[in-house]
């Protein structure tokens, strides 16, 4: 059915998720171009295999018992493009990858995400930001393809909010990015400046899909990694999943935590938060077989 592409049959999702969590894929498929991918979704839709569209995995955790269907890995859609101070750039370029050849052109304007382990697609889908900056303050326009044919979107019709957009209903493809000239020796000092913050203050060293739960929409507006903080939850552990000593907001796995372990934290979490009177919404996607959250 797959011959044609690369695809990996009963590949182990642990090795393409940050938290280092996850059964097997009965399809994980890597196309190689556009084409490719469309091609992809026909025989997906035409066998009725269920699909889940994946970047550098950083913020998805996948079940322990696996997926039961085509997960299709974007890392090839990975060609940058310049045209002046606009940047095309594919869907499965990683962040890092991204800052470190914007450095070298001399185009500024994302030093903020260097250090963030996401595909520009992924960072597009949930509209990611740090340090006071969204991604969507540089998108131009967007390149879907919406199930039938290929669409640009523009910024405006994106839809872009805190943590969302409407482009969730697309399979991403790129975008084209305005940024501005500046020195590669201040773009690198920094990328090295933001690198060193998330460093200092994020628990880089163990498996994570970064923040857990999403800053709660209210006057102020609350964070809950400060309240998580506050209640002394840091270094609570359930199994081998565990609230980062060093940032409330992150769980770490310590080495073989399952996917119910981060699962039983993160309700457990909730539970704590809603005690307090604060409903919080969960940043993390979770790919469970018949249903994915």
């Amino acid at each position: 059915m797959f011959e044609k592409f690369d695809c990996k049959v009963g590949a182990d999702l642990s090795e393409y998720s940050t938290m280092k969590i996850g059964g097997k894929a009965r399809f994980l498929l890597f196309p190689k171009y556009e084409k490719e991918l469309v091609e992809i979704l026909e025989i997906c839709k035409r066998e009725k295999i269920r699909t889940f569209i994946l970047g550098n995995g950083s913020n998805v955790l996948f079940d322990d018992k696996g997926f039961d269907g085509a997960v299709i890995c974007l890392k090839h859609l990975d060609k940058i493009e310049v045209r002046g101070s606009f940047v095309k750039v594919g869907a499965g370029v990683n962040l890092f990858a991204l800052n470190l050849a914007l450095q070298k052109l001399g185009l500024s304007g994302l030093e903020w995400s260097y250090g963030i382990p996401a595909t520009l697609g992924g960072f597009l889908f949930m509209n990611g930001g740090c340090f006071g900056h969204e991604i969507c303050e540089f998108v131009k326009e967007v390149y879907v393809f919406d199930g039938k044919k290929f669409r640009t979107i523009q910024n405006e019709a994106c839809g872009f909010s805190y943590r969302n957009s409407k482009l969730q209903k697309y399979v991403i493809l790129g975008a084209k990015l305005h940024l501005k000239r500046e020195k590669s020796e201040k773009i690198e000092q920094n990328m090295k400046i933001f690198y060193n913050k998330k460093k200092e203050s994020q628990p880089l060293d163990l498996p994570s899909l970064g923040s857990v739960f999403k800053k709660v929409d209210a006057n102020p507006e609350i964070h809950p990694a400060k309240l998580i903080d506050k209640m002394g939850l840091k270094g609570v552990k359930i199994g081998r999943a565990e609230v980062s000593k060093k940032h409330a907001g992150f769980i770490v796995n310590l080495g073989g935590a399952t996917s119910e372990d981060v699962l039983a934290l993160t309700s457990f979490l909730e539970g704590e938060l809603k005690k307090q009177g604060t409903y919080v919404e969960r940043e993390i996607v979770v790919l469970r077989e018949g249903q994915d959250e």
